[in-house]
């Protein structure tokens, strides 16, 4: 009889457990080189298909249409005074303009593709943790759309959010073609992630890195940094074929400290982190305050930019000091003015005065844009308002301290602001740290970076950006099996389960359905005909229902029957391995011996509290 290659491993005693340690690490670097090359490639060339879209979107509404030239990064600005022009009799239509791409972005996120509402980093955690690593194909053109149109009108955001999700997007769907596993999937689309954001701002490292710390409040996530490392390379060296491999920043040379500097910079965190608090507390009032505002969702972006262009507007003619800098400077990303404003080796006490107000124009219209469902991401506009409040404050400490700070500390306080203040409300300090040297070329500023950074994280707390993040890897529901096996092992289904179940007729219409999954705590209702158990019915069923035709398709018409046997005397491993099996995070549970009655619904996410909860009382 043949004996199995396991066996002769098992056979050869210690020899062969090494053999086949080895084998299984050569497989493990297979498949990470195989996600790393493939996602890579496709990244490179869409984060190339990407800045040109942007390109072109900004160059014809805003430079066309109503003659707005805005300063460009990574290169020195001219030695003219401003390195940018407007056209005060088509300024006004600005906020028209905004408006008309909120409301194409308000559609396209309304009836093509919900997900791609908001900065769209968080979409991608939640489907690393809860979503099984799928995110549907339709996902990333619909978030190059709805990007373009948001950015390239003017509305205040950064391109980082929807190039992750495009990322995250692009390494589901290579899943299907590599035949990658749940766990597997998981990994390459936050490898998309970290090749599209190294790629689009030239941080191969610091965007490996930060793929894996985004994750999470206070971990990392190890086995996405290798893969995310090459596939980070391969698509930065594509993009760079395209626009160069400079970084986005060019700044003066000779930046340095001096120790005694250290305290000022620690001061610095601890402004950034003031800021940072209020940059987290106006998105999220901003995000709750659409929701509940009552206005459709489709129009709810419109409105947000509109308001936003309204303030743009105001400022421009009632602010005109300084060539308008302060209604132009949160127009879009505006890493143009911060590249002007790095060389700059003085302010003036107006310009100073603008500045300071550009620090809290930029968020709140960062807010109202991505708070109203708005397509854009947070990175960019964090990294320009941290330069801003470098900016300020080195100005501020020139004629407190003029001994110890001096106008050729301008950049390097620009350069620290970014990383302090997104590095603390990112809860990713250390990849923010790289991929802003990366960005900056600035890496002998490590040292006060270090110190203002950890400032600015410690007092900013438990506020943070990312609402999907989750404290560690023990309390993701992605490693719900990892460490807790053999004592799941021993737990019936009945300790764990939830009695309360959204529940269905066949006759419902997906609409009904859709919304009660997006208010459920779980992913998955019950279809009941009278009090029996028909089928059921997950989101991933309802999203392959084009909105539009939701209202007229019966719930019978995407229904499951015969749903996988859950039952409460099961132990809770065997049932994980159900959820596995289904490639679902949510089963139904039903009473030993009478399976069309239902007992309660059985979730990733309990368990994992159930486990949080176990491991406390340990």
């Amino acid at each position: 009889m043949r004996r199995t290659i396991p066996g002769l491993f098992d056979r050869f005693g210690a020899f062969g457990g090494s053999i086949k340690k080895s084998v299984t690490n050569l497989r493990t670097l297979y498949r990470w080189a195989l996600i790393g090359l493939t996602v890579g490639v496709i990244a490179g060339i869409v984060a190339i298909a990407f800045f040109i879209g942007l390109e072109v979107a900004s160059d014809f509404f805003l430079g066309t249409a109503l003659g707005i030239q805005l300063p460009v990064n990574g290169a020195p600005p001219p030695a003219t005074p401003f390195d940018w022009t407007t056209n005060p009799s088509t300024f006004w239509i600005l906020p028209a303009m905004m408006a008309a791409g909120g409301l194409g972005v308000g559609g396209l996120v309304t009836w093509v593709s919900p997900e791609t509402e908001g900065h769209g980093t968080d979409q991608a955690i939640r489907s690393f943790h809860r979503g099984r690593g799928v995110v549907r194909a339709r996902v990333p053109p619909v978030k190059f759309l709805a990007s373009t149109l948001t950015l390239g009108t003017g509305g205040s955001g950064g391109r980082e959010g929807p190039t992750a999700q495009i990322g995250s997007g692009i390494g589901s769907i290579v899943g299907g073609p590599l035949g990658l596993s749940t766990k597997e999937r998981r990994i390459a689309i936050m490898v998309g992630v970290g090749a599209g954001i190294g790629a689009i701002f030239k941080a191969p490292f610091g965007a490996a890195l930060l793929a894996s710390e985004i994750l999470y409040i206070s971990d990392f996530e190890p086995d996405v940094i290798m893969p995310a490392i090459l596939a980070s390379v391969i698509s930065y060296s594509i993009f760079g074929v395209y626009d160069g491999f400079g970084p986005e920043f060019v700044t003066p040379s000779g930046l340095g400290f001096t120790p005694e500097q250290l305290p000022v910079y620690a001061l610095l965190g601890a402004i950034c982190a003031g800021f940072g608090i209020l940059y987290v507390l106006w998105f999220s009032s901003s995000r709750r305050w659409f929701a509940k505002s009552g206005a459709p969702k489709y129009l709810r972006p419109a409105f947000g930019v509109a308001i936003a262009g309204a303030i743009f507007a105001a400022a421009y003619y009632l602010v005109p000091q300084e060539n308008h800098l302060l209604a132009v400077g949160s127009i879009g990303i505006g890493y143009g003015f911060v590249q002007w404003l790095v060389f700059q080796n003085s302010l003036t006490p107006i310009l100073l005065v603008i500045v300071v107000a550009l620090i809290f124009l930029k968020i709140g219209a960062t807010s109202l844009t991505v708070g109203s469902g708005g397509s854009a991401g947070l990175f960019g506009p964090g990294v320009v308002t941290g330069a801003f409040i470098g900016f300020a404050v080195a100005g501020l400490m020139t004629v407190a301290l003029p001994g110890l700070v001096t106008g050729a500390d301008f950049a390097a306080f620009a350069v620290i602001g970014m990383m302090a203040f997104f590095g603390s409300v990112s809860k990713a300090p250390i990849a923010v740290i790289l991929m802003v040297v990366e960005m900056t070329g600035s890496e002998s500023l490590l040292v006060p970076a270090m110190v203002a950074i950890f400032v600015a994280y410690f007092l900013t707390g438990h506020h943070h950006l990312y609402t999907e993040q989750v404290p560690n890897r023990l309390e993701s529901p992605s490693h719900t099996t990892e460490y807790f096996s053999e004592y799941l092992r021993r737990v019936p289904v009945s300790s764990v389960l939830a009695r309360d179940v959204g529940t269905v007729s066949p006759e419902t219409n997906v609409a009904v359905a859709a919304a009660m999954l997006r208010d459920a705590p779980v992913p998955i209702l019950a279809v009941l005909r009278g009090i029996d158990l028909i089928g059921e019915v997950r989101m991933a069923d309802v999203l392959e229902i084009p909105p539009s035709e939701q209202i007229l398709t019966p719930v019978l018409a995407i229904l499951r029957e015969n749903p996988p046997p859950v039952y409460p005397e099961m132990d809770v491993l065997s049932a994980l391995g159900v959820m596995d099996q289904e490639e679902t995070d949510a089963v139904l549970v039903f009473t030993p011996g009478r399976p069309r009655t239902l007992t309660g619904v059985l979730t990733r996410e309990r368990i994992t509290q159930f486990q949080n909860g176990a491991g406390s009382q340990r």
